[in-house]
């Protein structure tokens, strides 16, 4: 199994994610300032809006590659993505966006992606997935519930994802895209 530890080598933290089309992250950049306005805390950067599929963690230059062979073997369908609920979890402090109803072609998608990552040889965290997007970070949220927004966007295309800190916090950049196949 590969394990994606800290090392001495060149490493990157990595993850794989959806990015919304320009008028859905023009919608979820506002509901964040909204967010942020009734729980304080920071709001997402436009830029940095999206919604994770599988987290990797630091890997080297060699496993980049080997990320982008294991997901080259993913073909799904595109599909609508709604995200009509709002919600607050204490215990990281984050306000976040999700759906009510979670698309089986997202789900299959994540399914399928985490298994040729691990097929592939990666450890991966265990947990259910629980599709969001993250709005508001260092929040105190009481009636978060309150607020409510129905922002659709057509998924086609999936991203590897690096992160790195700088002085304005963290940046990411797309290492590689993949479509998914038109319906």
């Amino acid at each position: 199994m590969i394990e994606t530890p800290i090392s001495r080598e060149a490493r990157s933290k990595v993850f794989f994610a959806l990015w919304p089309d320009a008028a859905a992250r023009k919608k979820l950049s506002k509901l964040a300032g909204e967010l942020a306005t009734v729980c304080g805390g920071k709001p997402t950067r436009s830029d940095m809006i999206h919604l994770t599929l599988v987290f990797i963690g630091n890997v080297t230059q060699q496993h980049l590659q080997m990320l982008r062979e294991a997901a080259d073997g993913v073909k799904q369908l595109s599909f609508d993505l709604t995200l009509d609920q709002i919600q607050y979890w204490p215990h990281n402090r984050i306000a976040h966006a999700g759906p009510k109803q979670c698309p089986a072609e997202l789900l299959t998608l994540v399914a399928d992606l985490y298994n040729r990552l691990t097929q592939a040889g990666f450890t991966l965290e265990q947990r259910r997935y629980i599709p969001h997007v993250t709005l508001v970070r260092k929040a105190k949220c009481t009636n978060v519930l309150d607020v409510t927004a129905s922002i659709t966007w057509r998924v086609n295309e999936w991203a590897l994802v690096e992160s790195r800190q700088t002085r304005r916090g963290a940046e990411y950049t797309s290492l590689a895209r993949w479509s998914l196949q038109p319906v």
